[in-house]
């Protein structure tokens, strides 16, 4: 109860004090702050750390199934993280109250709560009647929840942001999270937003694993030599599986990685051949912790 508490006050006072680039008020904004957040896995101090943990990133077309357009199926998208298990989920294309295709609810808590697991939602644009943005899941308490805005190449382009959060793993440890989803139209508005995903996690003390959807070719080279600078892909070489589209997939732009590189060692990267939920295939990883 105590640690819950602390979480809480975090919580609040991380509220009271947001401000640009956490929660702009131009264009609207949403960082879910008040539940979900320490609901599972609480009270964890005196159990046994971690020896790995598991990680998924996936792009979940607002839970539409390409093949049923005008539909939305969440328990198809949560049963694809359920036969993962992954300990945490970094999702990108998350409706909350939207309207689009008739879908109101909010997306990562529906998904959150039928698999157990503790959320934050981070808006990027207002859209329809509610918010769209990216999200994290995890079987562990999260805190210290923050947002931030991505630079874009041209006025017209969409918002895109870093949701950045803190979980508490078992064993009196912790680590950073964070995820995000980049400009699909323009090769510079995607080198910005890197630089400043980099910027922005260049003070995180300890370990940091980041997903998402990047939109970008492996051939990038001006892109990931900024990436690959401070973070380790768990995928990196020429084999890496194609992640989109789902339906026929040709590029490899869903990623996962990790820093600092001696934290862990990779055990497994897996693309799971999902082509009925989503137009991504989700990408899986598992890290062994190097204590």
């Amino acid at each position: 109860m105590i640690k819950r508490a602390i979480y809480m006050l975090a919580a609040i006072s991380l509220l009271a004090c947001n401000k640009d680039p956490y929660m702009p008020d131009n264009p609207p904004t949403y960082v879910d702050l008040g539940e979900g957040n320490a609901v599972y896995g609480t009270e964890n101090d005196e159990a046994a750390k971690l020896a790995s943990i598991k990680y998924m990133t996936y792009n979940i077309h607002a839970s539409n199934p390409p093949g049923a357009p005008g539909t939305v199926d969440v328990n198809a998208i949560v049963n694809v993280i359920a036969q993962a298990n992954p300990d945490v989920v970094l999702l990108q294309e998350v409706d909350k109250g939207t309207g689009r295709n008739n879908y109101t609810g909010d997306m990562a808590k529906e998904i959150a709560t039928a698999l157990k697991m503790n959320y934050f939602f981070y808006s990027s644009i207002s859209y329809m009647r509610g918010l769209y943005g990216v999200a994290i899941l995890s079987k562990y308490p999260l805190s210290n929840s923050r947002k931030y805005m991505l630079p874009k190449a041209t006025p017209a382009d969409e918002q895109r942001v870093l949701g950045v959060a803190t979980v508490d793993l078992p064993g009196i440890d912790s680590m950073v999270l964070a995820v995000t989803h980049l400009q699909h139209t323009s090769d510079g508005g995607r080198l910005a937003q890197v630089n400043e995903v980099i910027s922005q996690l260049s003070n995180v003390k300890g370990p940091v694993l980041i997903g998402g959807d990047f939109n970008e070719n492996l051939n990038a080279t001006d892109f990931f030599n900024v990436f690959d600078a401070v973070f380790t892909r768990t995928c990196a070489t020429g084999t890496c599986t194609n992640t989109s589209s789902a339906q026929n997939p040709t590029v490899v732009i869903d990623h996962l990685a990790f820093r600092p590189a001696a934290a862990f060692s990779i055990m497994s990267h897996t693309v799971i051949p999902e082509r009925i939920a989503s137009d991504h295939f989700p990408v899986l990883a598992e890290l062994k912790f190097n204590r």
